[in-house]
């Protein structure tokens, strides 16, 4: 059985973990949904402190949130292609996790740890710093009320067109 209890949560550290979490991606989104490997290894390259990582006892990567920063108070498709260092938002562009081990609660756990790990790097940086106020993705339906139970609100559809998804708005303000 799959303990999410014993599940270690780190930024990636490595190409090969950001392979591995294109895995995952490829199963989690359709082809015309899911970023590349490029677009991944962009994320890595510029917002690595934005790819978190939750690792079982072994060290595999179970699981992954992938995000960048920007100035727009929600995901756009600008947000999808660049990393604003300077931004205020997070937006949120995969949480994935091994198809073994969903419906066990790693998402939950890795949605949590995330925050967890946005606020302590807001109270980790300089005053003259920006610090992240927002926290923004695109949901689809069906996981609507995965990200309310994390605390996020949900504002609506989203403007965005991506795939042949309807996709929704969701918010947490820090």
């Amino acid at each position: 059985m799959k303990d999410v209890d014993t599940l270690e949560f780190q930024n990636l550290r490595s190409v090969d973990e950001v392979r591995a979490a294109r895995v995952f991606e490829e199963g989690g989104y359709t082809s015309d949904e899911g970023a590349s490997l490029a677009s991944m290894r962009y994320r890595f390259d510029h917002a690595r402190h934005l790819f978190l990582g939750a690792f079982d006892q072994k060290g595999s990567l179970v699981g992954y949130v992938m995000s960048t920063q920007a100035n727009a108070p929600l995901v756009t498709h600008r947000s999808m292609e660049e990393h604003d260092p300077h931004g205020s938002t997070v937006c949120i562009h995969s949480v994935c996790v091994n198809p073994l081990w969903q419906r066990k609660g790693v998402a939950s756990r890795l949605l949590e740890a995330y925050t967890r790990a946005i606020r302590n790097y807001n109270s980790s940086i300089d005053a003259s710093e920006c610090k992240i106020n927002r926290l923004a993705l695109l949901s689809r339906k069906n996981l609507v009320p995965l990200y309310e139970r994390a605390g996020y609100t949900t504002l609506g559809k989203s403007s965005v067109v991506h795939g042949t998804e309807t996709w929704y708005d969701c918010i947490m303000d820090l």
